[in-house]
């Protein structure tokens, strides 16, 4: 028959284990977890700003692209006499913004232009009437302005950059959703087992402070990037200080969200804690 310390003894390893198990699945848990939630986080932050035409649209409405594009519309249509704007503020934000949505969907550009190029050739014909010629006439005497519209505008946005642009948005899009959606696969496979095994909070609520702290850096490193950018290239220098500063905001308002979510996870463990002693 065994004696008490002899049971005592045995059971005194399996306790052991058992207190040990979880602090050595821990650290595993939170370094993983913080590389998934970091990889989610930018995923998303950059499908929602610089991935996404919506956004960019809406920075270029907000700079003075359009404005640029039209004087150098205007100023080549010049040489013909035509001194009516032909292309006016709101087509000029409307091709831009078909520009752009055409490059984010990986598409080569192929603007309408006739809008343009119907305010040209009335231009033209209201002129020639003063000097008693036809609309036929004036027909064929613009068309060489509607060419100059058409080589103008694509002087702008046509460039033999767009095709490499336009590929280089394609891949980081791919990357970046198949990122987004391998992160939250593992996330939610790690976040099902630690609920099962109950270590969630304990562990979680690590992996939310890291995630934020390194989230954060790396929303600044990506905001400085793109100033940098722009001091290289002054002609856009104002536009990408703008778009540095509107992705600065959209992501901080993403990463408050992931602050919010770890502070409390470390609120309840602290209330539990004090539940506990009571």
């Amino acid at each position: 028959m065994e004696t008490r310390s002899a049971i005592r003894r045995k059971q005194q390893p399996k306790t052991l284990n058992n207190g040990l198990e979880q602090p050595h699945r821990h650290p595993l848990v939170i370094v993983w977890g913080t590389i998934l939630v970091v990889l989610l986080m930018i995923a998303l932050i950059l499908n929602q700003t610089f991935l996404n035409a919506r956004f960019i649209n809406h920075e270029i409405s907000r700079s003075n692209l359009s404005s640029t594009l039209m004087e150098t519309v205007n100023s080549n249509l010049s040489q013909y006499g035509i001194s009516t704007t032909a292309l006016s503020d709101k087509e000029a934000n409307k091709l831009v913004t078909q520009a752009v949505d055409q490059v984010y969907s990986g598409k080569e550009i192929n603007l309408n232009l006739q809008p343009v190029i119907n305010n040209v050739d009335n231009s033209a014909s209201q002129m020639a009437a003063r000097y008693g010629i036809s609309a036929g006439v004036t027909n064929s005497m613009t068309s060489g302005v509607s060419g100059e519209v058409a080589s103008a505008i694509n002087s702008q946005l046509n460039t033999s950059q767009v095709k490499q642009f336009t590929s280089m948005i394609s891949i980081a899009k791919t990357v970046d959703h198949v990122i987004a959606l391998i992160s939250a696969i593992g996330l939610g496979l790690m976040i099902l087992v630690a609920v099962l095994r109950k270590y969630f909070i304990r562990s979680f609520s690590w992996v939310g402070l890291w995630s934020s702290l390194i989230t954060y850096v790396l929303i600044l490193g990506l905001g400085e990037i793109v100033n940098q950018i722009g001091s290289n290239y002054p002609d856009f220098s104002s536009f990408t200080a703008q778009l540095g500063t509107d992705f600065h905001s959209q992501a901080i308002s993403s990463w408050l969200i992931l602050l919010i979510f770890t502070i409390v996870l470390f609120g309840w463990r602290i209330v539990r804690g004090v539940l506990k002693r009571r």
